[in-house]
């Protein structure tokens, strides 16, 4: 009887570890590390302005998000995130690749942040 308590409080303590709530990240948080400016006729942000930067409006704001824009075909190599892939964004073509490394800076500094 003993064994069967023991065993059922480490279970419900690996539960209660395994259930923790996912870390997600506002979209001002985003908005500002990127220095997003919204777009005129379209919804979409641009990186400083610039319309060779320009980012969809669905800003990817935790690990389960970034997963299923990684799994829709059409975003296939539009999907810049950081390191650790718990944040990001769905890029918007033409995009200028110069803007791809200061997406992925920006992005890590939320993290380390």
């Amino acid at each position: 009887m003993r064994r069967l308590i023991a065993l059922t409080a480490v279970i419900a303590i690996l539960g209660a570890v395994g259930c923790g709530e996912e870390k997600s990240v506002t979209d001002a948080t985003i908005v500002e590390a990127l220095n997003l400016k919204p777009g005129d006729d379209r919804p979409v942000y641009a990186i400083d302005g610039d319309p060779f930067c320009e980012v969809d409006q669905d800003l990817l704001n935790n690990a389960t998000e970034v997963d299923q824009a990684k799994t829709e075909n059409s975003l296939e190599g539009l999907v810049i995130t950081n390191n650790g892939q718990t944040v990001g964004i769905k890029a918007v073509p033409p995009f200028d690749p110069s803007c791809e490394r200061d997406v992925k800076r920006a992005l890590n500094q939320i993290e380390a942040g």
